[in-house]
């Protein structure tokens, strides 16, 4: 296999160890064999280390990390030093809990080749979903993605779905400041580098859902998806709204999501310059945030001028 690409398959986990030997058996039985699979846990306080060690033992392909403290407690944090200690020529990254289809590198190695490309795009589904809940199905194709159509369109993936080149992913990094939404402010930096892609219609991934998740519970109580939208929003308005020269529609997209969430949640705290971006940002019509806030903190209603920034 070694006349064959490198891919580093790089997992964050965190007391998922129950959960965890089943993803390692699916890396397993890949059809394509020259893989390193790095594992990098986040401070797990469960057997972990008992489970992953018991594949490092009989696999020399799997290695075994404890993210150390010069990066933030965190999946992301964990994905970043995951990247440092690997050496493959691609990058996939997964989750703990979701499994690999057996021909998943196969297929997305192949692409790569035969396609000349950067990065490669697949689709997922649950293996678990309950009553009412359905995969994420977003139809496009590698001709429809772009920084801006990614940021502001129906166009998404998640980061099970995608392989890179490491050339292309050394230039980047997850913001280790993110609780949640990190692959769109990964996708969205990776994209200002290239839209070189290809899309591979067809299921790669069997995710599982969990009721424990950070997205489901987050999704599940209003206040915390507020708050979490605004630190997400924000964070990622300041790091890629610069880099992206400062393109109007993406923007506006991320300012409009935390000026509604600080709009409806009054424990949110206002972050310095955040007024002073609004007003950057929209100029005269910033009267608009004030006169909404305003309203939104005595009579508790705020459409009205949130329309106004909404559609300017």
């Amino acid at each position: 296999m070694s006349d064959q690409p490198l891919v580093s398959i790089i997992i964050p986990t965190y007391n998922r160890a129950h959960l965890i030997g089943e993803t390692l058996d699916s890396v397993v039985a890949q059809t394509y064999e020259n893989w390193e699979c790095i594992i990098v846990d986040d401070g797990s306080s469960d057997n972990t280390d008992e489970v992953v060690g018991e594949y490092v033992q009989t696999d020399s392909r799997f290695k075994y990390y404890h993210r150390p403290e010069e990066h933030l407690p965190g999946g992301n944090g964990a994905r970043n030093y995951g990247f440092k200690m690997s050496q493959g020529e691609y990058i996939q990254w997964f989750d703990s809990d979701d499994l690999m289809v057996a021909d998943k590198l196969e297929l997305k190695v192949k692409a790569m080749l035969d396609n000349e490309v950067d990065f490669v795009v697949s689709k997922w589904k649950y293996f678990n979903p309950p009553k009412g809940v359905k995969s994420y199905d977003s139809k496009f194709s590698a001709k429809d993605v772009n920084f801006e159509s990614f940021t502001t369109t129906y166009i998404s993936w998640l980061t099970n779905d995608f392989m890179v080149k490491n050339t292309i992913a050394e230039k980047l990094c997850y913001n280790e400041n993110l609780k949640s939404g990190q692959e769109y402010n990964y996708i969205a930096k990776m994209l200002l580098v290239t839209n070189n892609l290809y899309v591979l219609d067809k299921v790669l991934v069997n995710r599982s859902y969990s009721e424990d998740s950070i997205g489901v519970k987050r999704r599940k109580k209003k206040e915390v998806y507020l708050i979490t939208t605004f630190d997400n929003s924000w964070i990622t308005f300041k790091e890629i709204y610069p880099l992206s020269n400062y393109n109007k529609k993406f923007g506006q997209k991320l300012l409009l999501n935390s000026i509604r969430a600080y709009l409806e949640v009054k424990e949110i705290k206002k972050p310095s310059y955040f007024f002073m971006e609004i007003i950057k940002f929209y100029k005269a019509r910033s009267i608009y945030f004030l006169l909404a806030l305003i309203s939104s903190r005595v009579l508790k209603k705020y459409n009205f001028f949130y329309k106004q920034l909404k559609y300017s």
